[in-house]
């Protein structure tokens, strides 16, 4: 890939042959089993996962959002549930470092940056999505507590995790404006977990949170009261990026595992490779891959120069997300009735690419998103 640094193509080796030899091999298993191998982490962070983001005086290792985007891209291309856990495992402690106070980043960013605790972080509610300012559910101010009370759902990590950070109002009736940022930790704050079963990244725990009294101390509001939304939205590149180069990484998984299987599987007396709607149907894949990496890689580009990046990044979340069910669907055709077993990897790489146009913003909302900057007239309100 021409289009990266030196430095840049010595982590992608790195991290690719890392994946291949100790991540790749355990991933049929976990898949199987719906379970996630917690203890390869620790080697993850050597590369800049987790602590990629986050500030040298916070602890962190103040990656370029270029080489934050090969590490998705590799984690992508490997196994869709890591890509999916790393994003948030990410983003909590980026954004402690970028909105926290000295003691909330002392008192939690040691443990998150080694690994010895993990992160979720809990916005989506059973009617709140897209729309983040209908959040319902509420915290109120009791002496030097805020008492949670709702529902969230769709909650990554959270069942094998103990720090979060979750949105609630404060004040229903100012809508965006009530919405609020809270540390949770599960040290000192009750609230119950449940793992929701489903399609896509099966190594992933997806799962509802249940606030019912749950108390807050004071000194866990991350940000500013009635700022949560802004504090939010401060990681809403980050995590559309992350979104969109794991896409590119399954389009990569999806074309590599064509080329395999076409080049080696016989069909008429001669390789599968040779007819040329097969041909077709790779070369599709190959190039859908290419423009999808070089739309992700624009966006990583614009934020490292400083710019906002929100259309490069909602752009390449839309279109990133589109192709690689484009490719994953292509890759299962190529491999005809073989695809469809769950031994297959393009099994997997199918249903994972069907998450890609969902979470960190719909394709659609993309669309109305970019349409609004394009055209100056929002869709939505």
């Amino acid at each position: 890939m021409t289009m990266l640094t030196e430095e840049e193509l010595d982590l992608q080796r790195s991290v690719r042959s890392f994946l291949d030899a100790k991540v790749a091999p355990l991933v049929a298993e976990h898949e199987q089993a719906r379970t996630f191998p917690w203890e390869i982490l620790p080697s993850l962070h050597e590369f800049g996962y987790v602590g990629g983001l986050v500030s040298p005086d916070d602890g962190g290792d103040d990656l370029s959002y270029s080489m934050l985007a090969i590490l998705m891209e590799e984690a992508g291309r490997c196994w869709g549930s890591l890509r999916t856990t790393l994003n948030i495992l990410t983003i909590v402690p980026y954004l402690i470092s970028v909105v926290g106070t000295e003691e909330q980043k002392s008192r939690f960013l040691p443990d998150l940056l080694s690994g010895r605790r993990r992160a979720w972080f809990a916005m989506t509610e059973p009617d709140a999505g897209s729309d983040a300012g209908s959040l319902r559910t509420r915290a109120s101010k009791e002496g030097d507590s805020w008492v949670l009370q709702g529902r969230k759902i769709y909650i990554t990590n959270a069942l094998h995790a103990d720090v979060g950070i979750v949105l609630a109002t404060v004040d229903p009736e100012a809508g965006p404006k009530g919405i609020t940022a809270f540390l949770v930790d599960g040290t000192e704050s009750d609230y119950a977990v449940h793992d929701i079963p489903h399609m896509p990244v099966r190594g992933t725990s997806s799962c509802e949170l249940v606030f019912d009294g749950t108390r807050i101390p004071e000194h866990n509001v991350l940000g500013e009261v009635g700022r949560g939304l802004s504090t939010a939205m401060k990681a809403i590149n980050v995590g559309r990026l992350n979104m969109a180069m794991g896409a590119v990484g399954l389009s990569q998984a999806a074309l590599e595992e064509s080329i395999k299987f076409a080049t080696t599987r016989q069909q008429f007396g001669r390789p599968l490779g040779g007819f040329q709607l097969v041909q077709e149907m790779v070369v599709e894949i190959a190039t859908l891959t290419q423009t999808s990496r070089l739309l992700g890689m624009h966006a990583a580009r614009a934020l490292d120069a400083g710019d906002s990046g929100r259309q490069e990044c909602s752009m390449a979340k839309y279109y990133c997300g589109e192709s690689a069910n484009k490719a994953a669907s292509l890759a299962l055709q190529v491999h005809g009735g073989a695809g469809l077993m769950e031994e297959s990897p393009v099994e997997r790489i199918f249903r994972d690419a069907r998450e890609a146009t969902i979470p960190e913003g719909t394709s659609q909302i993309q669309i109305l998103q970019m349409g609004r900057a394009l055209l100056g007239q929002s869709a939505l309100r």
